[in-house]
């Protein structure tokens, strides 16, 4: 069939640890033989930093944070990126389990807060993130929607 673009999601997803390697080595030889997009849904963010060039994360069904990999991974700026990269737990017993400091409570996707949609979990949020959602804003470092970043210009704009 050719396809341009492959949607993958979640393809490693309740594999060891060798057979997920064999996927991703087989997703990668097949994306230089074939010269393959893909579109790779995870949350597995070992994977993700492995396998793809650029990175979206999404909040409650939005991009909130659009960059090259290495980038993103060195120099999250959405609070909720930063708490996610936090996130990630370590092979050392003795840190034990990250405290983000977002609370125990997650919003209704169905009733989503206004605003921004992670203002009452934000450690960063102001008095404007209830009110204003803000947009999904191109600048040198990639997208971000957040007002701790300020959008520019209109075309940079994604809807």
């Amino acid at each position: 069939m050719n396809p341009e673009i492959v949607i993958c999601d979640e393809p490693t997803s309740a594999l060891d640890v060798s057979v997920q390697a064999q996927i991703l080595n087989l997703l990668m030889d097949l994306r230089n033989e074939f010269d393959l997009t893909y579109i790779f849904i995870s949350h597995n963010l070992a994977v993700v930093e492995h396998i793809a060039s650029h990175v979206a994360v999404m909040y409650l069904g939005r991009i909130v944070e659009f960059s090259r990999t290495e980038a993103l991974f060195k120099h999250p700026r959405h609070p909720y990126t930063q708490a996610l990269l936090a996130s990630v737990l370590t092979p050392d017993p003795g840190m034990g389990i990250p405290d983000l400091g977002l609370g125990l409570s997650f919003p209704d996707p169905i009733h989503p807060p206004s605003g921004c949609p992670f203002h009452p979990r934000c450690p960063q949020r102001m008095p404007r993130c209830a009110q204003d959602r803000p947009p999904l804003a191109k600048d040198h470092l990639g997208h971000i929607a957040c007002h701790l970043y300020p959008a520019t210009t209109e075309e940079g704009q994604l809807s």
